[in-house]
């Protein structure tokens, strides 16, 4: 308990001095590496995010759900990495048109669209198993998000090059991450190469902690 105490403080004071975390990480930063939807497919076929359907897991959801809503009605949302559909829930309570929700494993999208059945026959809920880094759709969304996905998904300037022409007008794109020395420097880049509208730190009581960021996309060159 006393290390993790330590951890989360020096995790904290990495948020506004970076070289602090850079002084306790022990090899050099690589991206993680891409998990094959097989991988996936096991992982959820055992249970092992049913962790994340908790009321405790989705503070950091319901924040991200009320940037991404902020002034806004009748709502459209792409979700990348959208699991079983935790952030769905959080969705219910506002006036959302559409939602789509993106995953590599067929095997959670099937526990999504079970679980969700009664939102997808109402119609504004739609799952679909695509390849988060490079998934398209022809429609245009309010809110693109990627809620703890964004580090497995190659170089993020690309991936939101890719993602950005998929926004309406004024829209946004919403990121969460595990609050983590390393994921930190993800976020310092997000920050560096796209204009920030929001962000936040939630805790749980539990302990864990999530960086949340709304971006605005790149500004069109004249």
């Amino acid at each position: 308990m006393a290390y993790f105490r330590w951890r989360r403080a020096l995790e904290f004071a990495s948020l506004d001095h970076p070289m602090i975390g850079e002084l306790f990480l022990r090899r050099r930063f690589s991206e993680p590496k891409l998990i094959p939807p097989s991988g996936w497919d096991e992982q959820y076929q055992q249970g092992v995010y049913d962790r994340l359907l908790r009321d405790d897991q989705k503070h950091h959801l319901r924040l991200l759900g009320s940037l991404i809503g902020d002034g806004r009605a009748d709502l459209s949302v792409l979700e990348i990495g959208c699991g079983e559909g935790a952030f769905v829930e959080v969705l219910r309570g506002q006036k959302v048109r559409a939602y789509v929700g993106v995953d590599f494993s067929p095997v959670v999208i099937e526990k999504a669209r079970a679980r969700f059945s009664r939102e997808i026959a109402e119609g504004w809920v739609r799952f679909e198993v695509g390849d988060g880094r490079a998934y398209s759709e022809p429609a245009r969304f309010d809110a693109i998000v990627f809620p703890e996905c964004i580090e497995y998904l190659g170089d993020v300037e690309a991936l939101l090059n890719h993602y950005e022409p998929m926004l309406t007008p004024g829209g946004v794109i919403g990121v969460t991450q595990w609050l983590g020395i390393r994921p930190l420097r993800l976020w310092r880049k997000l920050k560096r190469i796209r204009t920030v509208l929001n962000e936040a730190v939630v805790s749980a009581a539990w302990g864990g902690a999530w960086v949340v960021t709304t971006l605005a996309p790149k500004a069109k060159a004249n």
